[in-house]
């Protein structure tokens, strides 16, 4: 497909922007396999924490926009921060998606998607559990955010 001669603007508010820029890193995942020559695809895993961020940050935006006070912004990369942000905000908590949303939360922010690094514990498997995380959040801030 040809790139448009002029670029197309955005249309949607911040927010909005936020969860579809969430989508499309998770649609580009998607097309990428879970493991190469026995090791976790990584950059497939990157892709997907990043989507999780961007939802996570797109809930609290929406929560602020909604006249909800606002609460102290976690750092970036910072998972768990944005996930109890979120519950603050009166995202119902899920103690699988937490638990998920922990152990995905070390490998998003010490960046070992990105880089490579020694560990002094075992890798979890992302496969398992970034793929439904990511889907549950988008699914769940999409009826938030642009309720139908």
């Amino acid at each position: 497909m040809k790139p448009p001669i002029f670029s197309i603007r955005p249309t949607g508010n911040d927010v909005q922007q936020y969860l579809h820029r969430a989508r499309m890193f998770r649609r580009a995942a998607g097309e990428l396999v879970d493991y190469v020559n026995g090791e976790q695809y990584w950059p497939k895993y990157a892709l997907l924490m990043h989507a999780i961020e961007l939802a996570l940050k797109a809930f609290a935006m929406h929560s602020e926009s909604a006249g909800k006070p606002r609460g102290r912004q976690p750092a970036n990369h910072d998972l768990r921060g944005w996930y109890d942000l979120a519950l603050q905000y009166g995202l119902q908590d899920e103690p699988s998606v937490a638990a998920d949303i922990h152990v995905l939360n070390e490998l998003h922010r010490n960046h070992y998607t990105r880089y490579p690094q020694e560990r002094a514990t075992p890798v979890p498997d992302a496969s398992v559990i970034a793929d439904s995380t990511v889907d549950h959040l988008i699914d769940t801030f999409t009826q938030t955010i642009n309720p139908r």
